[in-house]
């Protein structure tokens, strides 16, 4: 299996390389919603929940714009039935997984940059930022390849995508951003944020095996 897997990785990675979709949209995306917000608030100081929520709203939305794509894009260039032929199910969704896990954490960092540099997020405490900033990424990765899987082979591929990610995604999206608020208060010690992270962390490790029994299922069919 893990030479399937790391074949799906590979392929994956090299599919990106060549079309660089995944990415263009991300970095378009965020740059252009990151603009708008700066030219909005202006020389206005935003809250720090008010931050947090538009930090968590901006890598919400961009990883929506690109994992849609994970397996609709194997339905379009016609290669399911050769993937299918090619490396078990499990295999096939952790290379996935693995593959938007890693472009989900690399484009929130880039989120993260941003918003440090042009709307003045302070982080106090970096060690709950970076544990939410990891568990997030987790979170928002397993629910969304899952998703991906489902909708594939229907023909409302893009509203449906949406409509089903919403509700999956409402604890992930309150915990993060729970904890990225702690995360900008002064001298905030790590315990305070520790029933969000603890939630976040049970609910990624239960969607994480949900995801993993369902996809054959769904695969299969």
């Amino acid at each position: 299996m893990i030479t399937a897997l790391r074949a799906v990785l590979e392929k994956e990675f090299l599919l990106e390389y060549r079309t660089r979709y995944g990415v263009n949209t991300i970095l378009l995306f965020v740059l252009v919603s990151v603009s708008l917000i700066v030219f909005s608030v202006s020389a206005e100081l935003l809250t720090s929940e008010l931050t947090s929520a538009l930090f968590w709203n901006t890598a919400f939305f961009a990883a929506l714009s690109a994992m849609q794509r994970g397996f609709v894009s194997e339905v379009e260039r016609g290669t399911m039935l050769f993937l299918k032929l090619s490396a078990t199910p499990t295999a096939i969704f952790l290379g996935k997984l693995i593959y938007n896990f890693l472009l989900s954490l690399l484009v929130n960092a880039a989120i993260a940059v941003l918003y440090l540099g042009l709307l003045s997020l302070v982080i106090e405490n970096p060690t709950i930022f970076l544990t939410t900033l990891l568990l997030g990424s987790a979170s928002i990765s397993i629910v969304l390849t899952l998703i991906s899987a489902v909708v594939a082979n229907t023909s409302a591929r893009g509203g449906l995508f949406a409509v089903l990610s919403f509700v999956p995604l409402l604890i992930p999206i309150f915990m993060t951003v729970r904890a990225t608020r702690i995360a900008t208060q002064e001298d905030a010690p790590f315990f305070r944020a520790e029933t969000e992270l603890q939630i976040l962390a049970a609910y990624t490790l239960v969607m994480f095996f949900v995801a993993l029994m369902l996809f054959e299922f769904i695969w299969e069919e």
